[in-house]
């Protein structure tokens, strides 16, 4: 069995939980390897954005261990390393699978999201744009931005704006305004099937998983549900309501 290490950059507790996992690796004759293409799985070590920028990376099962805050992507906390590695190698695991956005716009191919797609101000301000779900218009914004969400990435951005906190077992997209200029300022949940598109009046900033590009003024953001999948590592079905309870208190 083969593992590939990314691990977040500037955290001294990461570089010690990969030290920890490589003696286990080494104990059971596992090897680690230097490219995510040789791995049966990635092992992802800091917060979430360490776990998605690994997921970028490979294609492999995510093993996502916790060297960051809440880290609701990385399952596997300090304390558990070991046993849980070794349940890996056992083959005591299950995978889950979930879903990505397709995001492109007029100046940039499409890109996967595995947590959310987002128009923002690039500035001081706020921009307006309107919004067409397949085809229909939805509702023209006065607002900082406006976040498209997988289930996954509810528990990120759009849970900071007053979004949903939505299983990741299941399948849709929400729409959550970011501080919007109107009386209606509602996060929307719409089916995974549903196609977006945001027709933006100012320059804009369009985000996918914080990695960010400039949107001119009439540009079009288009966003859908990607066939590419992110699988992660798990063991078991523990509750989703259990560990949210665990994050949030």
């Amino acid at each position: 069995m083969k593992f590939w290490f990314h691990i977040h950059p500037s955290r001294a507790e990461a570089v010690t939980l990969m030290e920890r996992a490589e003696r286990l690796i080494e104990k059971h004759a596992c090897a680690r390897v230097f490219s995510p293409d040789e791995a049966d799985f990635a092992i992802a070590i800091g917060g979430d954005g360490t776990v998605i920028a690994a997921s970028r990376m490979s294609g492999k099962p995510i093993i996502g261990i916790n060297a960051g805050t809440l880290g609701y992507l990385a399952k596997i906390e300090p304390e558990n390393l070991e046993a849980s590695l070794e349940k890996i190698i056992k083959g005591e695991y299950t995978l889950e699978s979930r879903m990505t956005l397709s995001v492109s716009a007029e100046n940039m191919g499409a890109q996967i999201a595995l947590n959310d797609a987002a128009i923002l101000t690039p500035g001081a301000g706020v921009i307006r744009f309107t919004v067409h779900v397949d085809g229909i218009p939805l509702m023209r914004y006065t607002a900082d931005g406006l976040i498209a969400a997988t289930p996954t990435g509810s528990t990120g951005y759009s849970l900071s704006a007053g979004g949903p906190i939505v299983d990741p077992a299941s399948q849709s997209i929400t729409l959550t305004p970011v501080a919007p200029h109107t009386l209606v300022n509602r996060a929307i949940i719409l089916s995974p099937e549903s196609h977006i598109t945001i027709e933006c009046e100012n320059r804009s900033i369009l985000s996918v998983d914080g990695s960010k590009t400039d949107v001119d003024a009439g540009a079009k953001v288009e966003i859908c549900r990607s066939q590419e999948t992110v699988k992660f590592v798990s063991f078991g079905r523990e509750s989703f309501i259990e560990r949210l309870r665990k994050k949030l208190n």
